[in-house]
């Protein structure tokens, strides 16, 4: 089921639909899969919004403080840069990569450990 996060914004629908649709075609949506997935198209709606920000000939990468004078990145570049991260590491998570398409297809059925495990990245310490 469709978050209604996702329902109510237009172009966050359409990317779930196209997604899910892939994903479906290839036996890898389950239904709880929902919000994790709502966490990814989210991520790609809002780095295709600061993307077409950044395009914005008013929006220049470098800033100037009026007061100081100095220059600063355009904290949307940061942003963009969030975006790419969270899509990386969901987008593999759903093996929307090649290699993480093969270590899903590796696991049992209840792939949802193994989802989860690939979100949360490489155990630390």
């Amino acid at each position: 089921m469709k978050p209604e996060l996702i329902a109510s914004n237009p172009k966050a629908s359409d990317v779930w639909d196209t997604l899910k649709a892939h994903l479906d075609a290839a036996g890898k949506w389950r239904d709880e899969y929902a919000s994790p997935f709502g966490v990814l198209v989210e991520a790609i709606v809002g780095f295709y919004e600061t993307c077409e920000l950044l395009q914005d000939p008013d929006t220049p990468p470098l800033l100037v403080n009026p007061r100081k004078g100095t220059t600063y990145r355009n904290p949307l570049l940061d942003i963009k840069a969030g975006h790419i991260n969270t899509i990386n590491r969901y987008g593999s998570a759903f093996g929307l990569t090649p290699l993480a398409d093969a270590k899903l297809k590796a696991v049992p059925a209840d792939g949802i450990g193994e989802l989860l495990k690939l979100m949360t990245g490489p155990p630390t310490g």
